[in-house]
């Protein structure tokens, strides 16, 4: 599944820790270590999330980071992945079931 997102906040939380506040096809909230990953993102910026049960071979090539997570609730469609210990929650109902490992690609562009 892909989604098409803009950038309406960035909040501080611990460290180098944000909170990525995300809205366009699905509103979504993304934790990530932006400076540790040396990533500069902006408000208004655009990115792409694909989201798959499949690993991408070709990851390195396609986003500008790639992870893995665990679907581990949906709820009111509100679905939460745990990446790690950080949290990516995604307005919308997934097509995966609580349990599945699934790999998260992110492309920015501006």
């Amino acid at each position: 599944m892909q989604f098409k997102e803009k950038v309406e906040d960035i909040r501080n939380l611990e460290g180098s820790l944000k909170r990525i506040l995300l809205s366009g096809d699905a509103e979504a909230e993304l934790e990530i270590p932006l400076d540790l990953l040396n990533l500069n993102i902006n408000k208004n910026d655009v990115i792409i999330i694909n989201i798959d049960k499949n690993k991408d071979e070709d990851y390195k090539n396609k986003y500008d980071i790639y992870m893995w997570g665990i679907l581990y609730s949906k709820n009111n469609n509100i679905s939460y992945i745990s990446i790690g210990g950080l949290i990516f929650k995604i307005k919308i109902d997934l097509l995966y079931n609580v349990g599945d490992k699934l790999y998260i690609g992110i492309k920015f562009s501006s």
